[in-house]
């Protein structure tokens, strides 16, 4: 089905700039629990607060069209294709910085365009070809594997790109009239079950202390967070809620012409972020690269919408 067509420019203008920045707060809050949390229990604490917040607005207000699923199976892929891209995201951002993984991440426009000339028998316009040029040299840029110490580590983050654009272009054309809160409520419902997998498997496993340390994020199981952190938890899931349910909702009723450009909106919001808590500022060639992989997903996504 289409999308539903009914947010004013300025409306929808104004639900993306919120979303992207309580989730660009979010992932910067991910960022750094990841110094002493795993992967595994973020998402799961992170998600069991989210589900005990919708389930409070379930109670008070009675199960509206904004809880309602239609197409169930299409919702759990989507929560699995979200698991696996913010995992890799997150994992990206423990080893490099917070602008250099989004940069790495806002790839997705890409990976979709190439994917439907390849295959899609889409056409190969002088102004694609043009624009996916441009991006990749910017992904050069950025990971630079001439430097002496290549950015390898963003490969992480574009192997989460590839999760993401498939998870919002399933959003659009499989998901657009399901309710935007169910479909969170789905995500998190997945990721509930995965993380408790993937805690149960570590411990059973019990890693040596030497491996578990060395990628602590990834390979930890649990851990008993002290009383700060779970404070922190707690914002991590009321900025991701509110910021997942808007970004839905613009996804749903916006068109690609606008909502596709104004993701990019992220890059300057991460960047600042890096420059004011972690003090990294980035050198003109990684922001010449960001630079070339923003004008390259603006111009597929007004292109597309044309």
């Amino acid at each position: 089905m289409p999308p539903r067509p009914d947010a004013s420019t300025g409306r929808l203008v104004s639900l993306m700039l919120l979303a992207l920045a309580l989730l660009a707060v979010q992932d910067a809050m991910a960022k750094a629990l990841g110094e002493t949390l795993s992967i595994w229990q973020f998402h799961l604490i992170r998600a069991i607060f989210i589900i005990g917040f919708v389930g409070l607005y379930a109670w008070f207000r009675g199960v509206g069209p904004d809880l309602v699923i239609r197409n169930p199976g299409w919702a759990v892929l989507r929560g699995l294709l979200m698991y696996g891209a913010f995992l890799l995201f997150y994992l990206s951002m423990t080893l490099a910085s917070f602008s250099l993984s989004a940069a790495a991440f806002f790839t997705m426009p890409l990976y979709i365009t190439l994917l439907g000339i390849v295959f899609g028998g889409e056409r190969a316009s002088r102004a694609r070809l043009a624009a996916l040029v441009a991006g990749f040299a910017g992904v050069l840029l950025i990971v630079q594997p001439w430097a002496e110490e290549p950015a390898f580590e963003l490969i992480y983050a574009l192997g989460g790109a590839v999760c993401y654009a498939l998870a919002m272009s399933m959003t659009r054309l499989k998901l657009a009239q399901d309710g935007s809160a169910g479909i969170y409520m789905v995500q998190s419902l997945v990721y509930i079950q995965v993380s408790i997998v993937a805690i149960m498997a570590l411990d059973l496993v019990a890693l040596p202390v030497r491996t578990s340390e060395a990628m602590p994020f990834l390979l930890s199981g649990w851990t008993v967070p002290t009383g700060g952190l779970w404070w922190i938890l707690l914002a991590t899931a009321v900025t991701h809620l509110a910021g997942s349910l808007a970004l839905i909702r613009a996804y749903q009723s916006g068109e690609a012409g606008i909502v596709g450009p104004l993701e990019y909106m992220y890059l300057p919001m991460a960047t600042v972020i890096d420059i004011a808590i972690w003090n990294i500022t980035p050198t003109p060639v990684t922001l010449a690269g960001m630079t070339l992989i923003a004008a390259a997903g603006i111009a597929i996504a007004r292109a597309g919408a044309r």
